[in-house]
Parts: structure tokens; C-alpha cells; sequence
């Protein structure tokens, strides 16, 4: 498969369960190894350039992991620590306030309602300022308020340049140039490493 994805564009990957996006998605974020092919990011590569690879990324995962007994403002603002950027309160803020997290800073996760476990991930994956943003499935289990949030925070980031790529079987109206040279699944985890 052949991706060209420029900045600020939304691309959704769209197929069958068992098609290989999440795979796809994972083998990007380095997550699993391919067992052939290679991933380029910002023309750099994904495995020999993992540092750089990665703090390009932030990944909101299809299943939510989080850290439970933490608090909302902590468990951010550790994700953000964790790429080796400086605190930024203020763009904490930002985030917990347009993800309208705001009210919930001092909750720990484990009490919150699963669509505001959601927004803390995306919450998470946006800490270290990612140039491209993958969200797995980002809609499932969500209410009508959170994905019109998150659509517009999307739409938002795009505009200032930054690559996002949702994938969930019933996102309509996405563009992109993706194209698969023979129809082969995106990628497949070679188990053994």
C-alpha cells in the first residue's frame, strides 16, 4: 500500500473488520513490526528514526488504556512529559477545556463515564503536539456531543497543518489519496517479533 498524505489533510481508512487497519495503524505508530515494507514519516524512517518517528504520532487506540487511578490533569500532562516536552499548562488547559474536560481535571479516570475516558485519550495523544494524529475507531461508544467535539477540534488542528487519519467504518465524507497497488491488506504483525 501507498500512502501520500500532505499536512492538514483528514484521511480515513475505511474496510471490513479483520481488513488490516488497525494493523496498519499500529505498524505506523511502531507498535507491531511489519513483516515487509516500510514506513517513511515526514520522509524519515519510522524504525531506524523512532524518537523522531514517534513524537510525530499521537495515537487515540481503538480500546481505552489509561492509567486508572490517576487523576485526568496528571495522566495528560504525564503523556505529554513522556515525549520529552517541557510542562505546558496552558495548552493542557486548552486541551481539557475544548475537550470539555475541563470540570473533570481533578477526577480520577476510573470514575469517569466511558465517552469522557475517550476524550481523555485524545486528551493524551494530542499532549506532545503530534504533526499527525491517528484516531482508531474514534467515534465507537461516544455521544453526539463528543464527536461533534472532536470532529471540530479535528477540523480545527487541520487547518493550522497537522495530519489526521480517523478510522471507523462509518465516517462519511473523508478525502485523501490513498491508493493500494493490489488490493493487498495494509499490513500484517509478523507474531513473532
Amino acid at each position: 500500500m501507498d500512502l501520500d498524505i500532505r499536512p492538514g489533510e483528514i484521511f480515513a481508512l475505511l474496510g471490513p473488520n479483520g481488513a488490516g487497519k488497525t494493523t496498519l495503524i499500529n505498524i505506523v505508530c511502531g507498535i507491531v513490526n511489519a513483516a515487509a515494507g516500510e514506513v517513511l514519516v515526514e520522509g524519515r524512517h519510522w524504525q531506524r528514526d523512532f524518537r523522531f518517528a514517534r513524537s510525530r504520532i499521537g495515537l487515540v487506540p481503538q480500546e481505552l488504556y489509561t492509567d486508572q487511578f490517576e487523576p485526568v490533569w496528571s495522566t495528560v500532562a504525564f503523556s505529554r512529559e513522556l515525549f520529552g516536552k517541557a510542562p505546558a499548562p496552558e495548552l493542557i488547559e486548552g486541551l481539557l477545556r475544548d475537550l470539555s474536560l475541563w470540570d473533570k481535571r481533578r477526577a480520577i479516570i476510573k470514575d469517569l463515564s466511558g465517552g469522557m475516558k475517550r476524550r481523555v485519550m485524545i486528551a493524551k495523544a494530542l499532549a506532545h503536539e503530534p504533526d499527525i494524529l491517528f484516531l482508531d475507531e474514534p467515534t465507537a461508544g461516544v455521544d453526539v456531543e463528543l464527536r461533534r467535539d472532536m470532529w471540530a477540534l479535528v477540523r480545527r488542528a487541520a487547518r493550522q497543518g497537522h495530519d489526521h487519519h480517523p478510522h471507523h467504518p462509518l465516517h462519511r465524507g473523508s478525502r485523501g489519496n490513498g491508493r493500494s497497488r493490489r488490493g493487498d491488506p495494509p499490513g500484517r504483525a509478523d507474531p513473532r517479533r
